[in-house]
């Protein structure tokens, strides 16, 4: 019998076994490509999709006789990747898309993706559900906690510059008067190596009343405190700071913070400025005469104190009678302070008596001196 040949494979179509080894080279291609694809790049947006998994794959065509390469992705810029995610056809749960062909996978033993959407951390879905959103990733930006600096507050007018004379260490003692009730009082005054110490300290009924103190130095313009504490019975005591090198005055007890003219004075050392700036310039002891200086309390209480000349008064004390030059300090509101001096010129222009009151209606503290002594040593 004669052998009959195998019929001749239709023209342009390869034969089975080139077919199963294209086959086999695609597969291996794609497995190739999907290892290469970073799922878990916190770049890659997260689908806002069901819970599917959907991922797309380029494929080369081969041909006839050419050896299978594997081709990289090509690198998809992240604004063109979430559009390009967001008009992708919905894919069918277990199917990859490879071309033109369906292929059916697994993908329930796929590992959790985490991604970040919108600067926060997204969750791999849930079953029956969506990814969620759980841990923010950008801070806030905190808000600055430092407190505004303080506006330095100005004195509302110029006062002029006096010469001075000082008057040489002593000790005042007056007897004290507040209404019916009477006491002691003492003023210290301690110049000494171009620094200055003073003190006043008054009792009544047995009660401390008011206890001052005052340090400083001297320039042009005579004394220049440089602290100032006020303890009024047995509250707290409050300071004034001069800081001349950053030209302010502070407090202790306030955050304001005011401005320091040259001459400036505390409510303690005007009481020897006073006396030293008559005694350098008689002319203020006349008819319209006048002496204004900057006085700041413990309290952020700064004012342009005018000390006006009134006249010559003859007042009488335990030692006798005492001829003094009077001045008035003029209150500028209803709880600021009015002061009455009267100034011996024997005594340096140190003054003899003192009156002080809050206000017209306040109560009076009246100061008499009883008797003048050297200061002991502190």
């Amino acid at each position: 019998m004669p052998h009959s040949s195998p019929p001749d494979s239709p023209r342009g179509r390869p034969p089975a076994r080139v077919l199963l080894l294209l086959c086999a080279v695609a597969l291996t291609l794609h497995g190739c490509l999907l290892d290469g694809v970073p799922l878990d790049a916190p770049q890659l947006p997260l689908a806002r999709t069901a819970a599917a998994t959907s991922v797309q794959v380029r494929s080369v065509p081969l041909a006839d006789d050419a050896v299978a390469q594997p081709v990289p992705p090509t690198p998809m810029p992240l604004p063109q990747m979430a559009q390009a995610s967001r008009h992708t056809a919905p894919i069918e749960p277990g199917v990859m898309s490879v071309a033109s062909e369906r292929v059916a996978f697994d993908a329930s033993g796929a590992a959790p993706v985490a991604s970040v959407v919108d600067g926060a951390m997204a969750q791999p879905p849930s079953e029956g559900g969506s990814a969620a959103v759980t841990t923010e990733l950008k801070a806030p930006v905190p808000a600055s906690s430092e407190p505004a600096p303080p506006v330095l507050r100005q004195v509302d007018r110029v006062v002029p510059v006096y010469r001075t004379r000082m008057p040489p260490a002593t000790a005042l003692a007056y007897e004290i008067r507040r209404g019916m009730f009477s006491g002691s009082g003492e003023l210290t005054w301690r110049p000494a190596a171009g620094r200055y110490e003073m003190r006043l300290q008054l009792g009544v009924a047995g009660f401390n009343v008011l206890t001052q103190a005052s340090q400083g130095g001297f320039d042009a313009a005579g004394l220049a405190p440089l602290r100032f504490t006020d303890q009024r019975g047995h509250r707290p005591a409050r300071a004034a700071n001069f800081q001349r090198d950053a030209h302010k005055i502070t407090y202790s007890s306030s955050h304001d913070e005011y401005a320091l003219p040259e001459g400036s004075q505390d409510r303690l050392s005007w009481m020897i400025q006073l006396p030293a700036v008559v005694a350098a310039e008689p002319k203020r002891a006349q008819a319209g005469g006048e002496v204004l200086m900057v006085v700041s309390g413990a309290r952020a209480d700064v004012a342009v104190w005018t000390f006006a000349f009134v006249g010559a008064e003859t007042i009488e004390t335990t030692k006798g009678p005492v001829r003094t030059l009077r001045f008035t300090r003029t209150p500028q509101g209803p709880r600021d302070l009015l002061a009455d001096v009267w100034l011996d010129p024997a005594r340096h222009h140190l003054p003899v008596r003192v009156q002080l009151s809050q206000g017209e209606d306040g109560d009076v503290i009246e100061m008499l001196l009883r008797e003048q002594r050297s200061p002991a040593a502190p």
